[in-house]
């Protein structure tokens, strides 16, 4: 599911239930290369609003988690237009 919609499989150790550490996500999937393809830099994007859904929006009772339930509502973020 995370390779689907944010194009990055995390470590198993980061996962727990259906939860996705914040920590996790922020050490492996928020890096971004010098010179990103347009893929990478969607992937970024991704995971960047996930992080924002997790910790910000939506965040669970331990705060350190976001519930991959978000995850179906980055499919269509190629659609926005707003980077291309």
């Amino acid at each position: 599911m995370c390779l689907k919609y944010i194009g990055g499989v995390p470590p198993k150790n980061a996962l727990v239930g259906s939860t996705l550490k914040l920590k996790c996500l922020k050490e492996n999937m928020l890096t971004l290369l010098a010179s990103p393809t347009p893929q990478q830099l969607v992937a970024h994007y991704k995971a960047y609003i996930l992080g924002l859904i997790g910790g910000v929006l939506m965040p669970d009772k331990s705060g350190n988690k976001v519930h991959l339930m978000y995850l179906p509502l980055l499919a269509n973020l190629v659609r926005t237009g707003r980077y291309s």
